[in-house]
């Protein structure tokens, strides 16, 4: 067993860094590169599916050398390639802008990565994002579209694109939220549509509000947002959701909650 485990570690190491590691005895080297290019295409493949803006928009060097320090220096937690793109996301959180990076990256490259990978958390979700009818708003319970995700930016991360980059941190952080929607057309067939949404503050604490405490209706999220919000009056608060709380409904940003 302990033969074998030293085997296991050379061929890890090889292939994390095969011009920095010594290859595993014995093996053919057609057959070293066979199977180095099948663990780096798959990897570098689903990598890039996932974060396709932040390919585009770093240069060729740029992302090669990010594929190689996240083979070779990450250490996963998972060993399913569908979380790679979250061990990807965990690896920039701090690689970026460490004294390992050789290489120059830039100052929103975390960020995108963390909004791309909302998108993919999202269309993915599983469970059913239809909203459901409503008949009253006033009296009805209200919770989060089950597969939104939401947080703050320094960086519009929305909108970046090769033509559009920041080139510094917005003055005040922007809160976006990013969900799915699915419907069924005249004919029946099934669609999903992944949809964002920038925040204003007290917008956001709604949102939050509700995925913490699903089920509340309209005069309980006053009282509740009123803690946090003493410059307004509960019922100051409860009129301003009445008008805001059937847009987000429409937006199928808000279901109905069902116990």
């Amino acid at each position: 067993m302990d033969d074998f485990r030293e085997i296991q570690k050379q061929w890890a190491l090889w292939l994390r860094n095969p011009d920095g590691a010594s290859p595993p005895a014995n093996v053919s080297n057609k057959r070293l590169q066979v199977y180095n290019r099948l663990v780096r295409n798959n990897i570098e493949s689903f990598v890039e599916r996932g974060f396709p803006v932040l390919a585009e928009v770093l240069s060729k060097q740029q992302w090669q050398s990010l594929l190689q320090a996240f083979i070779e220096k990450h250490h996963s937690k998972s060993p399913l390639f569908a979380n790679i793109g979250d061990e990807f996301v965990n690896f920039l959180e701090t690689y970026t802008h460490s004294q390992a990076s050789a290489i120059s990256y830039p100052c929103f490259t975390y960020q995108l990565a963390c909004y791309e990978r909302m998108e993919v958390e999202a269309y993915h979700a599983q469970m059913s994002c239809i909203p459901p009818m409503v008949e009253q708003v006033e009296c009805t319970p209200w919770c989060v579209n089950p597969s939104l995700q939401w947080r703050d930016f320094n960086y519009p991360v929305h909108t970046i694109q090769p033509q559009l980059i920041p080139n510094a941190p917005l003055p005040q952080p922007i809160f976006i939220a990013v969900y799915r929607v699915d419907c069924f057309d005249e004919n029946k067939q099934f669609s999903s549509t992944v949809k964002f949404m920038q925040l204003n503050p007290v917008t956001m604490l709604l949102i939050d509000l509700l995925q913490r405490q699903p089920g509340l209706s309209i005069t309980d999220m006053a009282v509740r947002l009123s803690e946090q919000l003493p410059q307004f009056s509960v019922q100051q608060l409860e009129q301003g959701l009445l008008t805001t709380i059937p847009d987000l409904y429409q937006r199928a940003m808000l279901f109905p909650f069902a116990n």
